[in-house]
């Protein structure tokens, strides 16, 4: 089984705790508005672009911060990839100098996919890799 805390951790995150819900956001809820075959990315990064990663960061900052999924202290709520992803408790986490999101939170090498929401749960924005790109989506 994936170890969530050292995978958080090793992403540049502080890790803070676990909450079950975010409101009454259930983690498998966000997940599931992400990757349901409805969603849309509201930002798409091809795969070939340089530096993928950074790019990828760099855009899930700027939608966090526009769409209220990041505090003013640079906390949110996080389900990473893995086993139990849709079981698994939110885990509350804040940003750090070292955060590498896309890097370290893959389900496959090279393969972004998380979920974030803020922690009240008015506030989702996913990452997943489609065929040719990596979406950034606002459930």
């Amino acid at each position: 089984m994936v170890d969530r805390t050292a995978m958080l951790t090793a992403a540049g995150l502080e890790v803070l705790g676990t909450r079950d819900l975010a409101g009454d956001l259930a983690p498998a809820e966000a997940w599931r508005r992400v990757v349901s075959g409805a969603a849309r990315p509201e930002v798409e990064v091809p795969d070939d672009t340089a530096d993928v990663d950074a790019r990828v960061d760099a855009e899930w900052r700027e939608l966090a911060r526009r769409h209220g999924v990041l505090a003013e202290d640079g906390t949110f709520l996080i389900s990473p990839p893995g086993p139990g992803a849709f079981t698994a408790p939110w885990t509350a986490v804040r940003l750090t100098d070292h955060t590498r999101l896309a890097r370290h939170l893959t389900a496959n090498p090279d393969e972004p996919e998380f979920v974030t929401a803020s922690a009240d749960g008015s506030a989702v924005l996913g990452v997943t890799t489609e065929e040719y790109a990596v979406w950034l989506v606002v459930g």
